[in-house]
């Protein structure tokens, strides 16, 4: 039988302490049991959750106990959504390029450096890449936005978007668990980066390190990364830029979870 959102919640420290970026520990419970939040989001698991954590991620991968509207609703509305549109139109403005396969148009897509297929109602991964219905979400967003114009060069805060306020705490949680992993490990992060096709630039600040990835051909993200200093009592510190462009091209939501994936891919 799947893992309740109860028998999650009672392992859980039941302090509401908000560090797993839920208000209270039944909101995360609840997040971990319906949306496939990582029940390793939680700093302070009892040995009974960890224990209970690999049941769950098999759990969560099967798609047992979510609600169905998370994923299955969502992308039923965004099929319908890039139904009527022409992806060879579509395919120049978001850096994709169109072919067809047995009369179905498609989208040769670049993704965290692999190339799917993402046909109007599917999304095919290369041999031996997991598929996650979630990149789907985002990746009907991204085409759906149509895309057509081109990156500013100019880097801005995901706080300085519209309408971020009610999310900053997210991001500010992704950016806090990088820079602990990363902490004293500078060198960690460059080689990780460079597993993900990047290399280190110079383009603005004072960052000990300064990383543009390219998760999608038209979203680049700048992580910028200084190195604690004990002496100094400074922690490890990551934050995230984004082109001027991005909202024309991601909803926050979608931009939210684009970062994840970089930061999960990082960390891995």
């Amino acid at each position: 039988m799947p893992h309740t959102v109860m028998e999650v919640l009672k392992t859980l420290p039941r302090t509401n302490c908000g560090e797993c970026g839920q208000a209270t520990c039944l909101a995360f419970a609840t997040q971990v049991i319906k949306e496939g939040e990582n029940l390793k989001r939680c700093p302070y698991l009892s040995e009974d959750a960890q224990a209970m954590a690999a049941d769950i991620e098999s759990q969560q991968a099967a798609g047992l106990g979510r609600r169905r509207e998370s994923i299955a609703i969502a992308l039923e509305a965004l099929h319908e959504k890039v139904a009527p549109l022409d992806l060879a139109s579509v395919a120049p403005g978001i850096g994709a390029r169109c072919g067809e396969e047995n009369g179905r148009p498609l989208l040769n897509m670049s993704y965290f450096g692999h190339n799917l297929q993402v046909f109007k109602d599917e999304v095919r991964y290369p041999e031996g890449v997991e598929a996650n219905p979630w990149d789907a979400i985002l990746l009907y967003n991204y085409i759906a936005s149509q895309g057509g114009v081109e990156p500013t060069g100019t880097w801005i805060t995901f706080q300085s978007l519209p309408n971020s306020v009610s999310k900053t705490k997210t991001l500010k949680r992704l950016e806090g668990e990088l820079a602990a992993h990363f902490a004293g490990k500078q060198r960690q992060l460059e080689e990780a980066a460079a597993r993900l096709g990047t290399e280190p630039v110079q383009t603005a600040g004072d960052a000990d390190l300064q990383l543009v990835f390219h998760p999608l051909p038209k979203v680049p993200v700048l992580l910028l990364f200084w190195e604690a200093d004990q002496e100094e009592d400074f922690p490890a510190q990551v934050h995230f830029l984004f082109d001027g462009s991005v909202s024309d091209y991601l909803d926050l939501e979608s931009l939210l979870f684009l970062v994840e994936q970089l930061a999960d891919r990082l960390m891995a």
